[in-house]
Parts: C-alpha cells; structure tokens; sequence
C-alpha cells in the first residue's frame, strides 16, 4: 500500500538485518570495553584480590557456621579467642612488613631475594620468641586463654602456629610485589577449602580443640608450597624482567618504622577485640561477636585488596598517582556499596544459620559493621597514599586515632550495650578518621584542583 503523499514504499526487508547488526556491534563493543577493563593492570589485580579474599571469607563463614553447629558455645569462643591472640601476635612479629613488601618489591630487581630472605628470617625468629611469651602469660592477660600456659599440646601449637601464621601472611605480599596476584586467590582459597575439610574430620577426634588445629594445620602445606613458588619462580623471573631495580634502605626502614607503629595500632583495634569480649562478657559472647566481627572482616577486604592493587601500580608509576587514586576509589565504592545493603539487609538470616542465638546477639552488631566498611573505604585508601608517599608517620598517627577511639569506646560501651557496643565504637571510629583524612590528606588528590602532593620520606 502507497505511503501518503504518494511517496515509494520503504524496504523493509534490510530492517531485520539492520537491527540484528546494530545488537551485534553493541554487544561487542560492551565486550570490548569489557576486556579492556579486565586488561588495566589495576583493575585486573584488585579483581583477583577481592576473588580470593571472598572466596575466604565465604569459606570462612561455613568454617564458623560448621562449628557453631558442632561444638559448644563455649569451645567456639575459647577457640576463635586463642586465633585471634595468635593473629594478634604473629601480627605484632611481621613488624609491618606487609604494607613495605608490596610497596618497595616491585622495583626491587636483584634485590628481591636477599629481602624476602631477611624479612622472613627476622619475623620467624621474633614470632618464636614472642608467642612463646605470649602463651607462657596467657593467664595473666587472657584467664580464659589460661591452658595456652597450662597444657604444653597447647602451648606448642600456638607457638608454632603464630610462626607459620607470620610466614603465611607475608608470602601473600610477596606474590603481590612479584607480580604474581593470580596465585593468591588460588593459595587462599586451597587453605580455606582443607580448613573447613579437616574441621569436619576433627568435630569427633577433638571436641575442644578442632577449631583451632583445623585453623593451623593447613598453613603448614601452604606455607611450604608456595616458598619453593616464590624462590624457584618468582623471585628469577622478577630479577630477570627488572636487572637494574635496587630498594632504597632509607625509605624501607623510614616507612617501615611508621609502618610498624601503626600496625600495632590495628592490632589493637581489631584482633584485640574478641579478647576484650571474652574478658568482660565471656566465652559465649565472644562467640556470638566472633561471627559478625568475621563476616564484616570481609566487607572491608574489599578496599583493603583494591588499594593493594592501587600500591602496586603507584609504585611503578607514582606521577599517575592522582589517576590511579580515583579510579581505585570508584570501583572501591561500586563493589562496597552493595555489598554493605546486602549484608545489612541479609543479617537475621546470615546469622540465624548459625542458631537463633548468634542472631539474636549478634544481628545489629552485625549491620553496624557492615555500615562501618562505608567510612572504612576513605581510612585504607588514607593509609595506602601515606605509604605510597613513604610517610611512615602518617601511617602511624591514622592508626593509633582509629584505636583510641574504637578501643575507648568498647571499654565504655560493652558494660551497658555488650557486643552491640563494639559495632558502635566501630562505626563512629571510621567515620570520624575517614571525615578527618577527607579534610587533610586526601582533599589535594580527590579535588578538582592540581595541588601539589608531599612526598617527603618519613613525614607527615
């Protein structure tokens, strides 16, 4: 039938065609931007980073989950207690060292070797030493973590377990520095799956301390494994790829002095946490504080593994740091954001797979924290441009704010409020360092403006 106006019919046979090629050419140019995404050093690294850390905490929380329904309350608190001294510890003896390799390892070139040597040599020693002290006093810091002194099965696994948990912690950063990030989701994610394996195996042959030997028991394979990885593989291929690359021991030891001070700091404030539950509310409590404390661990992995990522290629290119910077902040945003809503939203019944307990204690615990990794997004991206600009002692003041506070506030709130108190203190102490560090430190490098940044060794 004629159009009107008398003009020709249109040919409405290549229409079809059009459309279909139109729906091509879209869908592969999202497929193109997508791989060229995927292929940005920065967001490859993050994403795998946040892989494995979420395929652990995920691991994790079935470890927990498995236990809260195979042991008492009581075995699960005196157990997530004895990890988290043990963390607690190990975390003292790596003198900051994490945050050091992952900065100055990328343009270590021949380097690399005698300082991966050294760094493990040094905190394995200190890590002997002082878990064997740590357990030996346990009775007086930690009555309840009194049979660390008392039985000697239990006083050697936990010095041993603090040794091998101090190598196992730092190798992660070594990969990171090597330019290895693909194999740790892959080691994490092995360690997790034997964990929650060898609980299952343990729930009969030892009622109490199963948790705990399922816990350690496979950092040994792992730690052996990827060692032989890191100096047969890693460490020739990198000396190869970068022959001229040196570190410099002034910005090392000035970076790794602030470093460490602040590493205490977050010691203090986190892995300290359930033994002040445990001292003031008791084994059970610790129990129900220890779940959303490990679930929340997870949310805030997220910024902990995309600034990681941010570290390495600021080191390899620190003029691109204003760029690199923001971009790492939006995907950071992207990913927290919907993580926080779902795991707020989904609180009663997250914990209520543990029992009607846990989620009666622990569910607005659970969704202060998890409104906490909002704030706590501006606090690690604070403490990764200090390292980046190798200011130990910005390092060190963030963290020992953030502990003041946190730790201030749980002494003060847990006697009225208990474990809710906890998330309380949380939650005002990140957003108050994140509000501080939006004021100061971070304005220069997410204004508008072109502010010159300080990059001074060792100052503020």
């Amino acid at each position: 039938m004629p159009r009107p106006g008398g003009a020709p019919p249109a040919d409405v046979s290549e229409a079809p065609s059009t459309l279909v090629d139109d729906v091509l050419a879209a869908e592969s140019s999202r497929g193109r931007g997508l791989r060229a995404h995927l292929r940005d050093p920065l967001h490859r690294k993050g994403y795998l980073l946040v892989l494995g850390a979420g395929a652990g905490s995920l691991l994790g929380f079935l470890f927990w989950a498995l236990a809260a329904h195979e042991y008492p309350a009581r075995v699960v608190g005196l157990n997530s207690a004895a990890i988290a001294a043990m963390m607690l510890v190990s975390g003292a003896c790596q003198l900051g060292l994490n945050a050091v390799l992952v900065r100055y390892l990328p343009r270590s070139g021949p380097a690399a070797r005698v300082f991966v040597v050294r760094s493990y040599a040094v905190t394995v020693a200190i890590s002997l030493l002082v878990g064997g002290a740590a357990a030996a006093s346990s009775e007086l810091w930690s009555p309840e973590l009194g049979f660390l002194a008392r039985e000697p099965a239990w006083f050697a696994g936990f010095v041993l377990a603090t040794a091998v948990w101090t190598v196992f912690a730092l190798q992660d950063s070594v990969m990171i520095g090597l330019d290895a990030v693909h194999w740790v989701p892959i080691e994490n994610s092995i360690y997790s799956l034997v964990k929650l394996v060898l609980l299952v195996a343990f729930v009969g042959l030892l009622p109490f301390a199963g948790p705990f030997v399922a816990w350690n028991l496979p950092l040994v394979g792992a730690v052996a494994i990827v060692t032989l990885l890191i100096f047969r593989r890693l460490i020739p291929r990198h000396r190869a790829r970068d022959p001229t690359g040196s570190v410099d021991r002034h910005q090392i030891v000035s970076v790794a002095r602030g470093n460490y001070g602040g590493t205490l700091f977050a010691l203090a404030s986190t892995t300290l946490l359930p033994i002040l539950v445990a001292n003031f509310a008791g084994a059970a409590q610790t129990a129900y504080f220890y779940i959303p404390w490990t679930i929340s661990a997870g949310l805030q992995l997220v910024a902990f593994n995309m600034t990681t990522s941010l570290t390495v290629e600021a080191a390899l290119d620190e003029a691109r740091l204003r760029d690199l910077t923001r971009r790492a902040l939006r995907l950071t945003f992207a990913l927290v954001l919907p993580l926080t809503a779902l795991t707020a939203f989904a609180a009663p019944w997250g914990l209520g797979a543990f029992s009607a307990a846990y989620a009666d204690a622990g569910v607005t615990l659970l969704q202060l924290l998890a409104l906490a990794a909002i704030p706590n997004v501006l606090v690690v991206l604070g403490l990764t441009i200090s390292r980046i600009q190798h200011r130990g002692r910005m390092v060190l003041a963030i963290e020992a704010v953030q502990c003041v506070i946190v730790l201030g506030l749980s002494v003060a709130l847990l006697p009225d409020h208990g474990i809710t108190g906890i998330g309380i203190a949380w939650l005002v102490s990140q957003t108050a360092v994140a509000a501080w560090l939006l004021a100061g430190l971070l304005r220069p490098i997410l204004s508008g403006g072109r502010r010159a940044m300080p990059a001074e060794p060792g100052k503020m």
